[in-house]
This record gives C-alpha cells, sequence and structure tokens, in this order.
C-alpha cells in the first residue's frame, strides 16, 4: 500500500471521556466528604471509599474498551483500504498505479528504511542524490537488512553513450570518475554502517544485531530503466535524451502483475549476466578498476568520436566538362551533315 490508513479518532474520544468521568466522579466524593460533619465521616468513609474503588474500576474497564475499539476500528480501516487496492491492483493488469514528476525521494527513503531488501538499478548515482538516500539507508542497514545496488560499469560503452543523452558535456573518462565516485561514497557507507555501537553498561549491555549487507555489483549492457524497489512495489524511471532520470517522469509500479514482472525478470537477468563484477566494499575501490575493465572486453583503449577515414582520391574537374563536350561535338556532326543534304538536293 503506499500510504498508511488513517488513525481512528473514536478510541481517543472514549479514553478522554472515561478519564473527565472518573475525575469528575473523585472530587465530587472528596468534596461531599469534606463537607460533611466530622460525625458523619466516619460513618460513610466506608462508602467514599467504595465510591472510589467503584471509580477507579469504571476507568479501568473504560480504558480497555476504548483501547480495544481504537485497536478493531484500526484494523477494520486497514483491511478495507488493503482490500480496495487488492481491487483496483487486480483491474489494473498494467502494474502501474501512478506517476509523478522527479523521484519521490520522501517515498523512497520510507521505503528504503522499512524494507528487509530494497533493489536499485541506476546508470550512476551523484552525491545529491546520495546525500538523500544515506540516511534511510543506514537505518536499514542498522536493522540488519540487504540493500543492492546496481551501477554501469565505468569501462562499459555505454557510459559514453548515456553521457552523450544527458548532454552533461563530460567526457568518456570524466563520466567513469563520476561511477567512481558513486562506488567510493558506496564504501564509505558500507563503512559507517559497520562502526560499533556507543558501549553499554553491563546490566543494560545487549548482543549488538548483526550489520546489514550493502552489495554493489556493477554491469554491462545497454541501460533501460532506473529501479527503486522494495516490498511489492517499485519507481521506475526512463533514461529520456537531455534529462537526468531523478528529475524525469517516474512510474510506481505493483511488481506483482503487468509491468511490475517485467521489471523483476528484470533485475534477475541484470544479475545473472556473466559480466556483472560484485564490488568488494571493504578494499580500495582503485585497485579494483582492473578487474572491472577486464570484464568488458570491448572496451576500446582510447575514445574516438569519429574514427579517419581513408584519403580521398584526387578529382580532375576537367572530368566534369566531358560529356557536353561530346554531345556538342555529336550535334554539330549532325547539323553539318543535314545542311549539306540540303544543300546538294
Amino acid at each position: 500500500m503506499s500510504s498508511l490508513s488513517p488513525r481512528s479518532k473514536l478510541g481517543r474520544i472514549g479514553l478522554r471521556t472515561a478519564t473527565i468521568v472518573s475525575l469528575v466522579m473523585i472530587a465530587l466524593m472528596i468534596a461531599i466528604y469534606f463537607r460533611m460533619d466530622s460525625e458523619k465521616r466516619d460513618s460513610v468513609a466506608v462508602e467514599i471509599f467504595g465510591g472510589l474503588a467503584g471509580a477507579a474500576i469504571l476507568y479501568v474497564v473504560s480504558v480497555a474498551v476504548g483501547y480495544v475499539t481504537w485497536r478493531y476500528r484500526e484494523a477494520v480501516e486497514a483491511e478495507r483500504a488493503e482490500r480496495l487496492a487488492e481491487r483496483l491492483d487486480a483491474k489494473n493488469r498494467s502494474g502501474v498505479r501512478s506517476s509523478s514528476v522527479g523521484l519521490p525521494f520522501d517515498e523512497v527513503t520510507a521505503g528504503i528504511a522499512s524494507s528487509p531488501e530494497t533493489v536499485i538499478v541506476e546508470t550512476w548515482l551523484d552525491d545529491l542524490t546520495l546525500d538523500r538516500l544515506e540516511p534511510a539507508m543506514l537505518e536499514s542497514l542498522a536493522k540488519s537488512r540487504t540493500i543492492r545496488i546496481y551501477i554501469l560499469n565505468p569501462f562499459s560503452p555505454s557510459v559514453t553513450r548515456r553521457g552523450r543523452d544527458r548532454e552533461n558535456k563530460k567526457g568518456p573518462e570524466e563520466n567513469r570518475q563520476s561511477i567512481r565516485g558513486t562506488l567510493e561514497y558506496l564504501a564509505r557507507t558500507a563503512s559507517k554502517s559497520r562502526l560499533p555501537s556507543p558501549a553499554l553498561p553491563n546490566i543494560l549491555a545487549k548482543q549488538a544485531p548483526q550489520p546489514g549487507k550493502l552489495e554493489v555489483f556493477c554491469y554491462d549492457s545497454l541501460p533501460s530503466f532506473s529501479i527503486y524497489s522494495w516490498h511489492d512495489r517499485a519507481f521506475v524511471g526512463f533514461h529520456l535524451e537531455g534529462v537526468k532520470s531523478s528529475e524525469g517522469t517516474h512510474l510506481e509500479v505493483d511488481l506483482r502483475t503487468g509491468l511490475g514482472l517485467q521489471l523483476t525478470a528484470h533485475i534477475a537477468n541484470l544479475g545473472q549476466m556473466s559480466s556483472v563484477v560484485k564490488i568488494d566494499l571493504t578494499r580500495p575501490i582503485e585497485s579494483q578498476m582492473e578487474a572491472l575493465h577486464a570484464a568488458v572486453p570491448d572496451c576500446p583503449t582510447h575514445e574516438l568520436i569519429f574514427a579517419p577515414g581513408p584519403p580521398r582520391p584526387s578529382r580532375n574537374p576537367m572530368r566534369y566538362l566531358a560529356p557536353p563536350a561530346l554531345l556538342g561535338i555529336v550535334l554539330g556532326l549532325k547539323a553539318r551533315h543535314s545542311a549539306k543534304k540540303n544543300a546538294e538536293e
């Protein structure tokens, strides 16, 4: 579901009413008790304290009823919203739930922080995007969850193509440096997630949970989508010319039907490619560049925008005058022959 069901006000109203009624009854009994003569106080003390006990019992019962009512109403509303979403999803076979201009970072970060497994597929991530995602990633890793990120191999020919599409006016080497910066940023994030928590007193000490897994892979293929997925939903962006994928239109997709099933298969196929390289975030990124280069056998050693063609043969401009000259000679001979024939007649 894209959002939580609103909390019911019925339970809170019941609790507030019970508290007010109980306090009024206690205040009334105390006021009556102190307004009595001292001789009568002893005789009615038992009844007064009995009334206070009854008020306390009434308050406890009212609180219990209010709490049960509150929880029941919330469960009913959640189930109703879930059934409505299921009916809408059943009718919507395309799997597309909604669309938005730009990546909705609030929903993405909330999904990363709450999901046991998150998958991100991108060309590369700039520092601005990573700064917005890192707090949610650290929160997820602290809860022993898994985050898998796929980005382009810096030596893939697709890096040059995507750089030209984005019109970022950077050369292939600068785009490779951008991907290297993404890998180094993710390595720092993984290092932060492995930092030990502050020491606690022996009485409060608990066994520290195992840190989550941040897995980063580099792939060599023409990128089709940018994908941010968790649970049964994903936000899908498109690599359009002249537009960063995070700034373009995104579709919210249900991964259980239609386009969602195709995206799930796309991610599975991406992970099974023979050219995919898993990055060891505990080692320096610079030391893994050679392995990334070896995974792309057709990577050129240098980039050429235009390959020089073979030298053109020299062209003689007189050759353009030959056909008209021959035609003129033929026409002249024919005219001379016609004039001679007319003279003989």
